[in-house]
């Protein structure tokens, strides 16, 4: 069997996808009382693509909050990943800078 070499490489990589507590004061949940965190990276091979990561907080109803920035600043997406607390409050998501998101935030 010939092998050949490739150079293609992952374009997406996930980091988080969990389940986490959320406080008493949303309006809606995920799943009982917890909301989805979601972080992910895309590297944009792709001509008129962005790359990004981003965290994705989703509360059901297709709801929640985004925070992005551009892959090259990928450091400042996990810094904050690392200063939301649980139980997670949505004040605590805007004061870190995440918008709210409705329906298609993709």
């Amino acid at each position: 069997m010939n092998y050949m070499a490739t150079r293609k490489q992952p374009r997406d990589f996930v980091y988080v996808d969990e389940l986490w507590d959320a406080d008493s004061d949303w309006l809606h949940y995920f799943f009982q009382q917890k909301i989805w965190v979601y972080v992910d990276e895309y590297r944009a091979d792709l001509t008129g693509d962005e790359d990004y990561s981003r965290i994705v907080i989703h509360s059901g109803h297709d709801q929640g909050w985004l925070f992005s920035r551009p892959l090259n600043k990928k450091s400042v997406v996990h810094s904050t990943l690392f200063d939301i607390h649980t139980p997670v409050s949505e004040r605590q998501l805007e004061t870190l800078g995440f918008v709210r998101w409705k329906d298609n935030y993709i």
